[in-house]
């Protein structure tokens, strides 16, 4: 079950006469879902850093295949002027060759950093997603834990009603008045 920042702000719980404060109850779930709501905005905003980057690095391995195709390109055409103008193809074979180099080693640095943001990114996307899931972990464990103390107590105060000797005004606790019998003459059953 997704619980949604919403389901935190609306969440009401039943009364119980020795139950928790509820305007800190109210209060720690509108904190619980202000920070659920700041994460969803974190992921979204991560998400869509993720696209660009993923974007630019689409951007990047096309310049590099266009680099890849215009350095084999420039080889052929070296190689039939070398034919035709050996010294003068040799010299700008390598200038050409040297060029594209470059710019090949300038695309894949540029395609590993951003390949490294976007590792960062994911990572940081987990990081969050962990983080998420551990509070929600923590608020039911925290729930589990008020519910089994209110039963423990529920216990106590059943247990300690019946003892004999038990007076309600020493603890604060009010017994029920008894119910008184009414006879008419015929014979009910006891309720």
């Amino acid at each position: 079950m997704k619980i949604a920042p919403l389901d935190l702000r609306r969440a009401r719980f039943g009364s119980s006469v020795r139950g928790f404060n509820r305007t800190e109850v109210v209060s720690f779930l509108n904190e619980a879902a202000d920070g659920y709501e700041q994460t969803l905005r974190d992921i979204a905003r991560l998400r869509r850093e993720v696209d660009t980057l993923q974007h630019r690095l689409e951007e990047h391995r096309r310049r590099e295949a266009t680099l890849r195709d215009t350095r084999l390109t420039a080889q052929r055409v070296s190689a039939e002027a070398r034919e035709s103008a050996k010294p003068e193809v040799q010299l700008i074979g390598r200038d050409a060759g040297d060029r594209a180099d470059e710019l090949t080693r300038k695309a894949g640095a540029r395609c590993q950093d951003v390949e490294r943001e976007i590792a960062n990114l994911r990572w940081k996307r987990t990081d969050v997603a962990a983080s998420i899931e551990g509070s929600i972990v923590a608020l039911r464990h925290a729930l589990e834990a008020v519910k089994q103390h209110d039963r423990d107590r529920l216990q106590d105060d059943t247990r300690h009603q019946h003892q004999p000797g038990f007076d309600a005004r020493l603890t604060g606790t009010v017994r029920p008045a008894p119910r008184p019998v009414i006879t008419t003459g015929e014979s009910r059953p006891s309720a």
